[in-house]
């Protein structure tokens, strides 16, 4: 992820004293890189502010380089490029992306999907009361064994 595109399109973290740390928090609390398993860098422009890995989202400063480089590099060294979704609105870094073979997605498209991907998650972890959990139980016993 092109950390400082995606800062600039969600107004709370581009407003914050810490706009980095704030992203890495933005996309931990509304699960827009989905489950634990999914390995996402987040690439910011300059020094570090913070660096490492938060969950399982790395986070990589460019330094004096760019973070656009940066990307392309991970690209470079990463070995199959079809597992790897690109999160960009920099013309150049999508261009180098998709002739890697790599997914892509703006960030507006990127946040629109992934909070509604979020939404959808966070329905099904409704609870479902003691005595409901009972009569579902019961009713499917007696859809299986034909009572």
């Amino acid at each position: 992820i092109d950390g400082f595109n995606l800062v600039h399109k969600i107004p709370s973290v581009r407003a914050s004293d810490t706009p980095q740390r704030s992203l890495i928090d933005y996309l931990k609390h509304h699960r827009l890189t989905g489950t634990s398993s999914v390995r996402v860098t987040v690439v910011f422009d300059g020094s570090p502010v913070e660096t490492g890995l938060t969950g399982h989202i790395r986070t990589l400063y460019s330094g004096r380089g760019s973070a656009d480089t940066l990307i392309k590099q991970f690209l470079d060294q990463a070995g199959n490029h079809a597992q790897n979704v690109v999160v960009s609105d920099d013309r150049e870094v999508r261009s180098y992306a998709r002739a890697a073979g790599a997914g892509l997605l703006d960030t507006t498209t990127f946040i629109k999907k992934q909070l509604k991907n979020s939404a959808r998650d966070n329905s099904l972890d409704k609870e479902i009361s003691y005595p409901v959990q009972r009569e579902i139980t019961e009713e499917m016993r007696k859809i299986w064994l034909k009572e």
